[in-house]
């Protein structure tokens, strides 16, 4: 049987006392704690959406932005044994095409035949990779005829002409080499092209593709030495290993690793020497070699920190060395 507490009983006063007392206190302290939760949980919300925001306009930029634009480098090169007549002479590089068969990418690859044109380039070089992915499971690559098409347009005076890449030969590199020549691109293989500038020698030698036909590489087609001479090359990795007597390679295949970080430089390089040619020029013992960093995407569609390019490349004679010589 339970007896009730009355107001003026002594219990029910020290129960008033408790109630208003300790319940006060605990309701306090947790207040307080869900207030701190509450900021931190506030930071916390913030820090992520910062972090979501800066992922999105790296996604956006690695793979929408960047592989999308078209930019133009400009580079000029001193050569000791180049013809003082031909100074300023101008070479635009357009590598690594990878071709899409989409009509973004169709329009892309027309405005950049329209940027090079602009430039009235002497000569345009093609060092290789026209065709797109190795293994077209969703049939994206253009078709090497399509491909030819979109370059047919190009102008220099003294021609176009280009060496073919390892995905070039995935595909099937006669196919690719006779669409190139059916719109007037002159595809060196082991071959020398003997340019006549303005009355004056300059030789283009076209090596074979390192990774799919080393077994083709002769080195008995080569000019003389004393003459000046430009090396297509598609791998800038025969700079190492031939080290041919020439004072200019130019190259592409790498694409500069396409995901690039300040600082860092390429994440991966797939060659044999590592990082050692992830850059655009080298100099060793007199040799000189550009690497573009092409103007297609492999594997992924993206670029970080390494946008297409144009290289737009102006020839000059080394006035020093010449005056040098003269002593």
């Amino acid at each position: 049987m339970q007896t009730a507490l009355g107001p003026g009983h002594p219990v029910a006063g020290m129960l008033k006392k408790i109630k208003a007392r300790v319940p006060h206190g605990v309701a306090a302290t947790g207040l307080f704690a869900l207030e701190m939760m509450k900021k931190r949980v506030l930071k916390w919300i913030v820090a992520a959406a910062v972090v979501a925001a800066l992922l999105l306009l790296l996604y956006c930029r690695a793979f929408i932005r960047e592989p999308a634009m078209v930019t133009v480098s400009r580079r000029t090169l001193e050569l000791d044994r180049w013809h003082d007549s031909l100074n300023s002479f101008k070479i635009a590089v357009l590598a690594d095409l990878h071709q899409p068969n989409s009509e973004p990418e169709l329009e892309r690859t027309r405005r950049i035949v329209e940027i090079t044109n602009r430039e009235e380039p002497d000569l345009i070089v093609l060092p290789g990779d026209f065709i797109g992915e190795r293994y077209d499971w969703k049939g994206r690559n253009a078709a090497p005829a399509a491909i030819a098409e979109l370059l047919r347009p190009l102008r220099a005076k003294y021609g176009v002409y280009a060496v073919l890449g390892n995905h070039d030969h995935w595909y099937d590199g006669a196919a690719v080499s006779l669409a190139l020549k059916n719109v007037g691109i002159q595809v060196l293989e082991n071959e020398t092209a003997k340019l006549e500038l303005d009355g004056r020698t300059v030789n283009l030698i076209g090596l074979p593709d390192r990774m799919t036909r080393h077994q083709m590489l002769r080195l008995d087609h080569l000019p003389p030495v004393d003459q000046p001479a430009i090396v297509l090359s598609h791998s800038p990795d025969y700079f190492e290993e031939l080290k041919l007597p020439y004072e200019l390679m130019i190259s592409g295949h790498y694409h500069g690793g396409q995901i690039r970080l300040p600082g860092i430089g390429a994440l991966v390089i797939p060659s044999p020497y590592g990082r050692k040619y992830e850059g655009k020029f080298y100099q060793q013992d007199g040799r000189k070699l550009l690497i573009s960093y092409g103007l297609g995407t492999s594997i992924i569609r993206a670029r970080l920190c390494c946008p297409p390019e144009i290289v737009i490349l102006t020839l000059r004679q080394n006035h020093k060395h010449v005056e040098e010589a003269k002593k």
